[in-house]
Formats: structure tokens, sequence, C-alpha cells
């Protein structure tokens, strides 16, 4: 991401409202069952926290990444409002390498860089579990959503292929399309 990657999602995080909510993703919340207990957790595109701090709260010790320093101090401030610790790092997730098997659990929502997949393999412990969410093909008939920012059919299956397959599902249903995987590296 560019310098005004970073100032558009600086801009799009500005204000006091929590722009997705304080509460995590439903399939992380419906599905939390599935997580380990406990460990080192990376939040990639962590945004304003919500997930961080969900997963924080069940006593992982959380990693939030995102490019832009306005939503991770709202992420700290929901950590401190929670009584939660996350360690946030602003980070260009286009550039950047993840250390290997350093985290129990990857969460990736609402964000699609391909390249980071086989880093989120190589970052994964052993046995460790992602949790991914985003986009897919069909939300182009809701948005004005590019199309290299939406998954296409099966892809998250594809791209994990060699993880083993915990729950996985594809939405359409207006407004709201995406797909939703959770894996284990074997």
């Amino acid at each position: 991401m560019s310098l005004k990657d970073k100032e558009k999602w600086n801009a799009k995080y500005a204000g006091d409202s929590y722009i997705t909510g304080k509460e995590p993703c439903e399939w992380l919340k419906t599905q939390s069952g599935l997580l380990p207990g406990g460990g080192k957790a990376l939040d990639i595109a962590a945004g304003e926290g919500r997930n961080s701090v969900f997963a924080a709260s069940l006593g992982f010790e959380v990693v939030s990444m995102d490019i832009s320093e306005v939503a991770l101090a709202k992420a700290q401030r929901l950590a401190d409002e929670k009584n939660v610790k996350i360690t946030i790092l602003s980070t260009d997730l286009d550039n950047s390498s993840l250390p290997e098997n350093e985290y129990d659990l990857v969460l990736c929502f609402n964000f699609l860089e391909r390249k980071l997949f086989p880093e989120i393999r190589k970052t994964l412990k052993p046995g460790g579990i992602l949790f991914y969410e985003t986009f897919n093909v069909d939300y182009l008939k809701y948005s004005n959503f590019k199309k290299e920012w939406v998954l296409e059919p099966n892809e998250l299956l594809k791209a994990f292929n060699d993880f083993r397959i915990l729950r996985y599902q594809e939405v359409d249903e207006d407004p709201k399309a995406f797909s939703s995987l959770i894996a284990r590296k074997l």
C-alpha cells in the first residue's frame, strides 16, 4: 500500500464512532468454539480492533496489524475499554513478511491481498487455526468494488487446500456477499 492508501484508511477511520461497531464479526463469534485454547493470535488488517479484542477476551495474546494508525489507536481504546491487552502494529500489509510458525490463530476479515496467503500459511504453527472472511464475487452485484478485491467461488478452499477445512460458507444475500473459512494447518 502507498502513503495515499494509508491516508485513505486514516480518513475512513477518523471520528469517534466505530464504523464496524465494537462487537466481533458474527462468523468469529458464532464459531468461537473452534478456537484453540489460547496462545498467540494475529489479526491481519485489524481495523478498529473488534476481532482482536474478542480474541484477547478469550485469553489470546493478540497482535493487531493494520496500515491505519487511526484505526489502531481506536483498537487500543476498545481494548482498554474492555480491559484486555492487545499489541498494535502499524504495517503495510502489501510489503510485509510474517514470522514463521509464530501464531496459534490468524484472523483476517474484510481484507484481501492474495500475496499474503503464503505468509499466512507460513506464520501459523502446525495445528494453528485460520479464520478468514471477506467479500466474494457476488458482492459486485451490490457495490462498486473492484473485481481484484473479491474472492472467486471456492477460492479460499483452493488457497488453503493443504489445511484441514473445519467450516466453509459462501453467502449471497443482498446486500451481503462473502466467503468464510475456518481451517487448521496440518
